[in-house]
Formats: structure tokens, C-alpha cells, sequence
């Protein structure tokens, strides 16, 4: 969710911060304010291209800036920590453009691509206005809203695994049928196999090696000193200190126990010290032919990892993927009724999973059907019908063996149409406003805004659109540009944008509404009169519609 926004020098605001909470809120004020300006702001902020026209008039530059909260986003923290930035709650981002059309974006105030920011954002904000394309006309998305509806990601994670592993074996068959090779290329795929299993290559022994290498690196420039020390301790300290411990040892005075233990401890203790050093120094204590060897065979295995892969595990996958290319030439026929089997049964488990996928959306999609049917009654669309239709698919498809799409009938005896051909402005405007409230928290958005979807209602559907957008907001954080009494009475934040003239430009502004500031504004709105009578009912409207 967004949780403040600051806009300078665009088109008609000259400098705006606002902070933003949870729930509904509503935008009013008069035709031409500028709250459609606000609306476009946020939506540049989000990614939308940019022209010149935006930066105010005199200024060089037009800047928004909008902190967001992504807790609940976890697609878009991830983004974030791939690209780099160390995630610690709140992120803000930056848009400015300048007079000559140059856009800048930053992300926690360093520069970053616009696709990133788009991508970031993808899921945050989805500006709805009448005539708005949205995911919910676009006929791909149909399926997967009704299998998120459904909580049907099991069964579609099955699915789209069986379609890949026979997607896989028929794109291999192909490959076998069409593709030829020469001998020359059997005889370099011959050489190469030759040629990496005559290395023997063990799982880990590169790893082994390189640290032996280390080890020996860190310890041959200590070899000499590593035996000037022991034919001292040999020939000067070993036989001298054994006998100052025997003789001490052997003393019964009693003033001296305590000095017998120390020495003896020194003794044993130091003679345990020579012989860890001396395991040390026959460690590294290789022969010429070994080091020799060592480092051979180090350069073999860099050699082969160089030339086939990044590690020995990708070498040895190199040489099965060379061997079966040689194998499925050398033995195409045997080779190609072995993987039209295993693309039958392939086929089949793809077939019964897609089944059971199949079953469960066609006997189950009613829910849905009946889930939206209750929204469009709340918004007063008593006449309209909605239904998923689905189409069979003829071949196998990472999403199963069919389609859907959304079919609405908006009037009595009208057929079911497709939703992306239905209705009025108007109607669909409403239509919508049902659907994102079952849709919008399935699909992770965050902010949902409605520019003016209103327009044109008024009476108990004004009411309806209200009370649903406040039923929306409890799952998501919800703005509304109204021109509506009674659907700014339904918010839980009221703005009011203005605009002024100081005789040489206009600018606009948005305040935060008190309760007497809204009931004002609501009297306004209504009547377009501020009188008793009218900020009387005006009162009556918002205390009805609270909570």
C-alpha cells in the first residue's frame, strides 16, 4: 500500500505531500480541481510513460515521490533483493521529468531502470477507470482467477509438471526426427565422450586438490624452518628436558610437588606439540612426481571444466547429453519407438491429471458464478447474469486440457456475452467494482483506485458503489475521484482537492477533510447549496454510512 505521496511542479500542483492510511478514501471537489491530476501522478510514479507536458509551467523539472509499504509483497521484495537493495520495510520511489522529456527513476533514492520500478510495482496499484482495460478483460487471466478462487494451485502445479515433462520428450522426438549429423560430428562427439571419460572424473576432487594445493602453499615456505626445529629439539632439548622430568620427578620433598607437576605437564606437553608438527610437515612433505602430479591433474579438471561446463557435475551431465546424442543416432529406430513409449506415458498421467484438474473447475466454477451473482445484487445489477464458460483444448497445455472465459448478460433475456464486449460505461463501471472485490486480494493488489467509475449513477446505486468500495477496502487500501454525496459519506479519509488563481497561474491543492470539513462538503455536493436544511441531511448521510 502507498503510504505518502509528494508531488512538485506537476502540471497544476506546484508542491503537495500527503499521507495516506488504511481502508477507503475519497477524493471530491469541483469539476476541473485537478483530482484527475493526482490519479495521473500516481500512475507515472507506477511506471506509465512520461512526456514534458506533465512539468508545470516556469519549472524545469516535475518530481513524485511516493513511499510504499511492500510487507505483504513478496514477489516484489524479492525483485528488489535480486537487483540489489537491501529491503528494511518502507521503500520509496522516485519519478522526475524534466522540461526537456527526461525521466529519472530511483529506488530508496538510487537510480534504478524504469522496468524495474515496474516490475517492483506491478502488483501494488491498479487504476480503474470506465473505460479501463484491466486484467479482468483480459481473457488469459480468467482461468487462473477461477483456480486461485477455487484454491485449485496444487492440482494446477501438477498439471503444468506432467505438461512440461511431456512437452519436453515431444519436442526431443522432434529433434531426433529432424536433426542429422555427419560423421564427422559423431566422430567429435566420440572424441569428446573419449576424452572426459579418460579423465575419471570424481564428484569432489577438485575441491579436494585446491585445498591440498592451499595447505601446501601455506606450509612448504615453513619446511626448512620445520626441521631446523626438530634437529634442535632432538639433538638439544628432547634427552635434557627427559632428564630434568625424571630427575625432578623422582624428588619426595613435598615443597616441591606442585613444581614436579609443572614441569611434567610441560614435558608431555611439548612432546605433543612436536608430534602435531610433525604430522604437519609429512603432510606437505610430497615428492617432486607427486606435487608434479597434483598439479596435472588440477589442470585437467580445470581444462575439462572450462571446456564443458562450470563444475565436474556439469562435465559428466555433458558427456550423458553426448552419449545420448550419439546413441540416438547410432540407434534412431530403437531409439525413437523408446521415446514415442515414454511420451504415451507421458501422455497419460498429463491426461489424468488434467482430468482430475478439469473436474474439480467445471463441478466447482458455480461458486464462483454464485459469489459474483451476490456482489452485482449488492450494486443493484438485479438483471445481470454471469457464468464461466469453458472451451475444450484439442492438445495438451501448461494450464490443462481447457480455457475459460468470463460471459456476463447485463439485462433480462439478453444471451451471455464475453465480459470484454458487455455493457455501458457505466454498467461496467459497477460490473467491475463486484468483481475486484472477489478478485483483488487473489491477485496480491494492494491499492485499488476508481477515477470517476460513478458518473452517471446516482440514488440507492450511488449508495451501492459506496458501501461496496468501503466492503473492498477491507482487503486492500482503496482511493475513489467521486462526484457522489453518498459515495464520499462511505470513506474513512476524505480529501478535498481545490483549485486557485492568483491572477498570474492556477494551481491546485489537497487537504484532509475534518468531520465538519466533510459534512461541508457532502451538503455541497449534494445540493450545491450550504443552507441548514442541506448540511443537516448532509450529516444524516455521513452518520448513516459510518462504519
Amino acid at each position: 500500500m502507498i503510504r505518502n505521496l509528494y508531488i512538485q511542479n506537476f502540471v497544476l500542483i506546484e508542491k503537495l505531500a500527503l499521507d495516506f492510511n488504511e481502508g477507503f478514501s475519497a477524493f471530491t471537489g469541483e469539476t476541473g480541481a485537478g483530482k484527475s491530476i493526482l490519479i495521473d501522478a500516481i500512475s507515472l510514479l507506477c511506471g506509465n510513460r512520461a512526456s514534458s507536458s506533465v512539468v508545470a509551467k516556469g519549472s524545469e523539472k516535475a518530481i513524485i515521490e511516493g513511499t510504499f509499504d511492500l510487507s505483504n509483497d513478496l514477489s516484489a521484495m524479492h525483485v528488489l533483493q535480486e537487483a540489489g537493495f537491501v529491503w528494511q520495510g518502507d521503500v520509496t520511489f522516485t519519478r522526475e521529468i524534466t522540461k526537456a522529456g527526461k525521466s529519472t527513476v530511483r529506488i530508496d533514492h538510487r537510480i534504478a531502470p524504469l522496468s524495474l520500478l515496474r516490475e517492483v510495482l506491478k502488483n501494488q496499484i491498479d487504476i480503474h477507470g470506465q473505460r479501463d482495460n484491466s486484467y479482468l478483460l483480459n481473457t488469459a487471466n480468467h482461468l487462473p482467477l477461477l483456480d486461485r478462487f477455487l484454491n485449485n494451485e496444487k492440482q494446477c502445479d501438477a498439471v503444468q509438471k506432467a505438461y512440461q515433462i511431456y512437452h519436453s520428450l515431444v519436442e526431443e522426438r522432434y529433434r531426433l526426427e529432424h536433426e542429422t549429423f555427419n560423421q564427422d560430428d559423431l566422430e567429435f562427439y566420440r572424441y569428446q565422450i573419449n576424452e572426459i571419460e579418460t579423465a575419471d572424473l570424481q564428484i569432489g576432487e577438485d575441491t579436494a586438490l585446491e585445498e591440498k594445493e592451499k595447505r601446501f602453499e601455506l606450509l612448504k615456505d615453513s619446511y626448512e624452518k620445520m626441521n631446523e626445529i626438530f634437529s634442535l629439539y632432538q639433538e638439544h632439548v628432547s634427552d635434557q628436558l627427559y632428564e630434568i622430568n625424571r630427575l625432578i620427578g623422582s624428588m619426595k620433598d613435598d615443597a616441591i610437588t606442585s613444581i614436579s607437576d609443572t614441569v611434567n605437564d610441560c614435558y608431555y606437553a611439548l612432546d605433543d606439540a612436536m608430534s602435531s608438527l610433525a604430522s604437519l610437515r609429512d603432510e606437505m612433505n610430497l615428492s617432486e612426481d607427486e606435487i608434479n602430479q597434483m598439479e596435472e591433474r588440477l589442470f585437467t579438471i580445470n581444462r575439462l571444466k572450462r571446456k564443458y561446463g562450470g563444475s565436474i557435475e556439469a562435465v559428466l551431465a555433458k558427456k550423458e547429453q553426448l552419449q545420448q546424442m550419439v546413441d540416438s543416432f547410432e540407434n534412431r529406430q530403437e531409439y525413437l519407438s523408446d521415446i514415442s513409449r515414454r511420451i504415451d506415458r507421458a501422455r497419460k498421467e498429463y491426461d489424468s491429471i488434467s482430468r482430475s484438474l478439469s473436474q474439480a473447475r467445471r463441478k466447482n466454477s458455480h461458486l464462483l458464478d454464485e459469489a459474483i451473482q451476490e456482489q452485482l445484487k449488492d450494486l443493484m445489477l438485479v438483471n445481470a447474469r454471469f457464468s464461466t464458460v469453458f472451451t475444450d483444448e484439442t492438445e495438451p497445455t501448461a494450464h490443462g486440457a481447457e480455457s475459460c472465459e468470463f460471459h456476463i448478460s447485463m439485462n433480462k433475456g439478453e444471451a451471455l456475452k464475453p465480459l470484454s464486449l458487455t455493457a455501458s460505461g457505466g454498467e461496467l463501471s459497477r460490473l467491475m467494482l463486484g468483481l475486484k472485490v472477489i478478485f483483488t486480494h487473489l491477485m496480491g493488489i494492494e491499492t485499488v483506485i476508481f477515477d470517476e467509475i460513478d458518473t452517471g449513477v446516482s440514488g440507492p446505486v450511488a449508495t451501492a458503489i459506496g458501501r461496496k468500495m468501503k466492503s473492498l477496502s477491507d482487503t486492500c487500501q482503496v482511493f475513489a475521484v467521486t462526484h457522489l454525496a453518498q459515495v464520499a459519506a462511505c470513506a474513512d479519509t476524505n480529501y478535498f482537492v481545490s483549485k486557485a488563481d492568483d491572477g498570474a497561474s492556477t494551481h491546485s491543492t489537497v487537504s484532509q477533510l475534518d468531520e465538519d470539513g466533510i459534512i461541508h462538503q457532502l451538503a455541497l455536493i449534494a445540493s450545491g447549496v450550504i443552507s441548514d436544511s442541506s448540511l443537516l441531511a448532509a450529516k444524516e448521510l455521513y452518520e448513516r454510512n459510518r462504519g
